[in-house]
């Protein structure tokens, strides 16, 4: 990943390049930094990633919690679609502070105050859903209980009373009335949600599904087109 840098007023803005992956330490490196030289108000501009992993997923969220234990402010613009759906299927866009563009961005760090951290933490409390599920591990027939806390048609966020390394498979069952019949899909843990950045929906998993037939996802994307308005207003 490529970082350039411009300074406009007290705001240092970050144009990434590339994609966000395992190699992109260079990404802490550089904000901190930033930070200990001064600058507490960052802006990371995404219009040229072209793709953010998982490992990616975990160097950002490294270097945002350096900037905000050390009193700065990172926010994020101009996202790729696809980017702010695995925010969304790993609930990341309930921590992080993101904006459309960057003239909106610049213009929303002129009332950045410590208020504006009060808010990014309170906005923790929101649930996209909460929706029973079952699961098992494939090693162990044993039946355990979990509660949905956000879907998409390619995943789910499950909260959950243990803790499972990333990587692992598990077997799913969505038992939601509006579905109809209940699915049963494999999903492997992408993510395990950050205890000091997700502290509401820890220990959490973020869940990609493996085998979804195509007739079970429609049904989930319906569920989802239904309930988009009241998910909007939460």
């Amino acid at each position: 990943m490529n970082i350039r840098k411009r300074r406009e007023k007290d705001i240092t803005i970050l144009y990434l390049e590339g994609k966000i992956d395992i190699d992109s330490a260079n990404f802490i490196e550089e904000t901190s930094n930033l930070i200990k030289s001064g600058h507490r108000n960052l802006l990371c501009n995404f219009s040229n990633i072209n793709m953010v992993d998982y490992n990616g997923l975990s160097i950002i969220v490294i270097a945002y919690k350096n900037v905000v234990n050390n009193g700065g402010i990172m926010k994020l613009c101009a996202i790729p679609q696809h980017v702010k759906e695995l925010y969304k299927l790993v609930r990341l866009d309930l921590v992080f502070d993101v904006y459309e563009d960057e003239p909106s961005a610049i213009k929303s760090y002129e009332t950045s105050t410590k208020i504006d951290k009060l808010y990014l933490r309170r906005r923790f409390k929101r649930l996209d859903l909460q929706l029973p599920v079952t699961y098992k591990l494939p090693s162990d027939s044993k039946v355990r209980k979990g509660k949905i806390l956000n879907m998409s048609a390619e995943g789910i966020f499950i909260y959950i009373k243990e803790s499972l390394p990333v990587s692992s498979q598990i077997e799913i069952e969505l038992g939601v009335h509006e579905i109809g019949e209940p699915i049963r899909v494999l999903g492997r843990i992408v993510w395990l949600a950050d205890k000091e950045l997700q502290p509401h929906c820890y220990p959490g998993l973020g869940v990609k599904f493996l085998d979804v037939k195509p007739a079970e996802q429609g049904k989930i994307i319906d569920f989802i087109d239904k309930n988009i308005t009241h998910r909007s207003e939460l």
